[in-house]
């Protein structure tokens, strides 16, 4: 088995880390309900946007809208989901905790997700898991491409061998614009048109790395 040395992981979130697609859910509709827009989604439709950037979400969730309103929906969105999740957490997959466990003492661990501002925060502050990540990134707070948001926690952090963990294209598509290996978590949400290595569970990815300092 070919191993990779690395002194950072950089994961995905949703799909690779826990399934947050009930209080999304929640969130949405409570902005749908509150805005009058006279619809529901559903987890199914949540799921569908998972890794999508601002504007895609728009498109595909509130076509009908202005963009202005499309704007407006989103930023409620945000803040009710973040609320949601923050208050109650979601689900984390199996095996997610006891990865990052045995991870944090050997190499940095860190996120970057397609997100607005406050979702990675929710996810930390209800998990309980804020000391395990040295740092993060999203486009809510600097406007950019996840593979350019790769390319920025690399730089600050100073990472030699870093290495990508996430479920979709756009996760591949960020490790190959920023120049790493991207592990697929093949029980995630998404599909992909390549690899370098591939997992089905989340601690299997302890058996693919070698740790450098």
């Amino acid at each position: 088995m070919e191993k990779f040395q690395t002194d950072g992981v950089i994961f995905d979130l949703d799909g690779t880390l826990w399934d947050s697609c009930e209080g999304v859910t929640e969130g949405y509709n409570q902005a749908a309900r509150q805005m009058g827009l006279g619809k529901a989604f559903t987890q199914e439709d949540l799921r569908s946007i998972m890794g999508l950037q601002r504007r895609g979400v728009a498109q595909r969730l509130v076509p009908e809208l202005p963009e202005e309103k499309q704007d407006e929906f989103l930023d409620l969105a945000c803040r009710l989901e973040c609320q949601v999740l923050r208050s109650r957490g979601s689900v984390l997959f199996p095996g997610v905790r006891r990865l990052l466990e045995a991870l944090r003492p050997r190499c940095g661990l860190f996120l970057v997700s397609n997100c607005m501002d406050g979702y990675i925060e929710a996810f930390l502050a209800a998990h309980q898991l804020q000391d395990f990540f040295r740092d993060y990134e999203h486009p809510g707070r600097t406007g950019l491409s996840k593979g350019e948001n790769n390319k920025l926690v690399i730089a600050r952090n100073g990472l030699q061998k870093p290495l990508y963990f996430g479920d979709a294209q756009v996760d591949l598509d960020s490790a190959r614009e920023a120049g790493i290996p991207f592990v697929w978590a093949r029980y995630g949400f998404g599909s992909v048109t390549e690899y370098d290595a591939a997992v089905d569970a989340p601690l299997e990815l302890l058996e693919l790395l070698e740790f450098v300092h």
